[in-house]
Parts: C-alpha cells; sequence; structure tokens
C-alpha cells in the first residue's frame, strides 16, 4: 500500500556520486589504458603533418568498446596542438559518426557543414550528391594545408558510395574532376567490423589501407583496470564490494572485451543495489547485472542499429534456427520474415533483397552464415546463425516495438529449443495444413 500524500522519491543517492562517467559514449577520460602501442602507431602514421609532409590515410579496426574512438579523440587533439605550435596549417573533420546518415547525401552535407558558418548551411535536400561533393571540394580547397577527415563506423557507408568516401575523396587532389590544388587530404576510417576490408574494391583496399592500426579486445586484467578507473568516479567510497569488480571484468573479458558492456553492469548492478534498499553493490546485484545485459544490448540495437526490414529479417532468422525440422536457409527465412512482416504491419519486401539484410546484418556482426556444398548436383546453400543466444534475441523483442511481429506460440517452441528436443516436437495438429507451417500468426 502506497499513501498518496508520501513522495517516494529520495533526495540524495546512497550509491551513484556520478553517473555521467559510465556512460563512456558522452565521457573523455584524462587517462587512457593499455592503449600504447595502438597510440604510437598512430602517432607514428600522423607524424608527417605535424613536419610539413602530406597526410597518410590511416585505417583503424576493432571490435566496439575497445577504444579507437577515445585514442582516435585524443590523438587528433594532440595533432592540433603540435600543429598550432608549429605553424603547420591543419583542418580535422570529426570523427563524424557514418551510422547516423542513412544517405550518402546527408553524410556528404554533414562534411561540408562542418567547413561552412551557420548562417550558409546546406538543407537536407535540394541538390545532386554529385553536386555536393563539388561543394565540400571547394571547401576543402578554400582552407587549404592539411586536412584531415575521420569518419567513424565506416562500415555504415552505403555500398554504393563507399568509392566517392574511401576512395575519391582521398585522392581529390590527383583528380582532373576535384578542382584541388592547395589542400592536402587524409582520411582516417574506423570501423567495427573486422572484416569490413575485405568486402572493399582492391584500390578502395589499397588506398584506405595505407597505414592499419588494429584495436583488439581488453582482456579481464586489463578490464579490471579500466572498470576500476571508472567505478572511482563514479560510486561512493566503499560501496563497492570486493567480488564486484573481478566479476564484472571477467564476465565482460568472456564475452567480447567490450568497456561498454562492464559499464553498464556495473551502473545495473548499482540500480538492483539501490532498488533493494542497500548501501552496498554486492555479488548478488553483479550477477543479476549480467543474466539481463544481454537483452538490453539486443534491445538498444532493435532500437539505434537497425533498420525496420533488418530487425524484421534478423527476428525471421532467429524463429528458423529455434523452428523443428528447418535449416535457416534463406528461403525459410523469408516466408517467416513475410508473415512476420505482416504480422507488424510493414511492408513485404522481395526475396531478393532479403539477401541484402542478411548481408548487412553480417557486416554488423548479427549473423553468420556457412556455405554448405551438397556433392555432385547437389548445389550450395547458405544456412544461417545468429550471433547471440536466440532466447536473448526474443527476449528483446517482446520487450520492443517489435513484439507484434512474434508468433503467439514463440514460447512453446522456444522451450523445445532450449531443451535441445525441437526435433522432436510437434505442431499442435500435424494434419492441419495451418498448422504444417508450425508458427501461429493471428
Amino acid at each position: 500500500m502506497v499513501r498518496t500524500d508520501e513522495n517516494p522519491f529520495d533526495g540524495e543517492d546512497p550509491i551513484f556520486k556520478a553517473k555521467h562517467p559510465l556512460k563512456k559514449d558522452s565521457f573523455d577520460p584524462d587517462t587512457i589504458f593499455h592503449r600504447d602501442e595502438e597510440i604510437n602507431l598512430y602517432v607514428n602514421s600522423l607524424q608527417d603533418v605535424v613536419v610539413g609532409h602530406d597526410p597518410n590515410n590511416v585505417f583503424v579496426y576493432g571490435p566496439t568498446g575497445v577504444g579507437k574512438t577515445a585514442v582516435t579523440k585524443w590523438v587528433r587533439d594532440k595533432l592540433i596542438e603540435k600543429a598550432s605550435e608549429q605553424d603547420v596549417p591543419l583542418k580535422i573533420v570529426g570523427p563524424v559518426n557514418c551510422r547516423n546518415y542513412k544517405s550518402s547525401y546527408r553524410l556528404v552535407s554533414r562534411l561540408v557543414n562542418e567547413f561552412r558558418l551557420p548562417d550558409n548551411k546546406l538543407p537536407k535536400s535540394g541538390y545532386s550528391t554529385d553536386t555536393v561533393f563539388e561543394f565540400l571540394y571547394e571547401e576543402i580547397e578554400s582552407v587549404g594545408g592539411n586536412v584531415l577527415i575521420i569518419l567513424d563506423e565506416i562500415d555504415n557507408i552505403p555500398p554504393e558510395a563507399r568509392n566517392d568516401f574511401l576512395y575519391d575523396l582521398p585522392r581529390a587532389e590527383a583528380s582532373e574532376n576535384a578542382a584541388i590544388d592547395e589542400a592536402r587530404i587524409g582520411l582516417i576510417g574506423i570501423s567495427n567490423d573486422l572484416k569490413f576490408v575485405d568486402s572493399l574494391e582492391p584500390k578502395v583496399k589499397s588506398t584506405l589501407g595505407e597505414r592499419e592500426i588494429k584495436f583488439g579486445p581488453y582482456d579481464a586484467t586489463e578490464l579490471r583496470d579500466i572498470l576500476g578507473y571508472y567505478a572511482d568516479l563514479s560510486f561512493h567510497d566503499d560501496v563497492l564490494s570486493s567480488e564486484v569488480l573481478p566479476l564484472a571484468a571477467a564476465f565482460t573479458a568472456q564475452e567480447r572485451g567490450d568497456v561498454r558492456q562492464g559499464l553498464k553492469i556495473l551502473e545495473k548492478a548499482g540500480e538492483y543495489a539501490r532498488m533493494d534498499g542497500s548501501r552496498t553493490v554486492a555479488e548478488e546485484h553483479t550477477r543479476r547485472a549480467t543474466e539481463s545485459i544481454e537483452t538490453d544490448e539486443i534491445l538498444d540495437s532493435f532500437e539505434n542499429d537497425l533498420t525496420r526490414q533488418q530487425a524484421l529479417t534478423y527476428i525471421a532468422t532467429t524463429l528458423a534456427i529455434i523452428e523443428p525440422d528447418y535449416d535457416a536457409r534463406t528461403k525459410r527465412i523469408y516466408s517467416l520474415y513475410s508473415s512476420i512482416a505482416e504480422a507488424a504491419d510493414s511492408k513485404v519486401r522481395s526475396e531478393r533483397k532479403i539477401y541484402e539484410f542478411l548481408d548487412q546484418l553480417s557486416m554488423q556482426g548479427f549473423v553468420r552464415s556457412e556455405d554448405q556444398n551438397l556433392g555432385r548436383g547437389g548445389g550450395r546453400r547458405f544456412v544461417y546463425q545468429v550471433t547471440d543466444d536466440p532466447v536473448d534475441i526474443i527476449n528483446a523483442v517482446v520487450k520492443s516495438d517489435y513484439n507484434r511481429a512474434l508468433p503467439n506460440n514463440v514460447w512453446g517452441i522456444l522451450k523445445h529449443y532450449k531443451e535441445d528436443e525441437a526435433t522432436s516436437f510437434e505442431a499442435p495438429d500435424p494434419d492441419d495444413e495451418k498448422q504444417k507451417q508450425i508458427w501461429q500468426f493471428t
């Protein structure tokens, strides 16, 4: 029972003294841990700028949450500082996150506007993409000197525009189509997709990969140092029990060595302790946090990383994996996708588009495929797997805006999948033509 004349909010937080450091994307640390080698490679790659040589192109890659953007920003700031001391002309744009721009027009317009005053910004539409690229070259030439453009998550650049951004742009001063004489352009491309460079044309790969810097995942010891740094900034003294940091670091290292995941675990563990009325974050709270973190991360992907059609394809692939008597082949995924899209009141796209959506999901790391050779006369087929636990994916769908896309008997079939009994599962009425489709959409 709650008395309506009482206020349920507390005036102080016994657990957190500052939550901002736990929001890593919006927090710039004053210490960078365990990235000395990568920083040295970065500095060596960009040293030419400071002493008056043309800038190199740099390709930076590694999984999410391993310090790529943080190191890039720090190196950028130090490079600007040194160039100013040396009186070397230098303009740096970015990092600009390509994920936020769904078309090449929007992305190149953003780059143009980085050079322009507020009263001269380009509109969101009104020009051809080629014309906007001409505007960009004009702005670069007007600045002159060295111009470094930093593009984050370049794997999100539309495939048809990758040559424009990753080949033509860094080579613009050598092109007859770009009137650039005084400026020298360098491109820093950052990617979360370790296989992204393999999808590029050889000439693009050669241009972008003049200098390559790989960021690997952190191990448990490194994560404990990093999480300890953020914990000191975020929690009150003596709030964390001794088990919390080792447990959060070990779990994160086992998953993928992603600092963001470790920070989410600490934040969630602190919130569980606060909800329990505890003044200490204990092992129990941390374990609860690790159990829910996977679903929360997938939910975040549904909300921020995937288009609607990609999300529906991802859900269809998950259902194809857990259902009995089928492999998750493209045709089966498309059949399920069609039912899901109709249930979600979304447009059903062609089977050819499904191949594109699956390729996109694979590049983003949500699915992977196995090429099966069926022998002479049997041809080849691709069988898909999801990279997260299907149980976590279904739980995330339930919490998302796509919950109407799920069939109403999903929990029964998921139960059999979890118990490794899918092959012996029978639909409620195997003689019913509708039930032969297994999934029940209403």
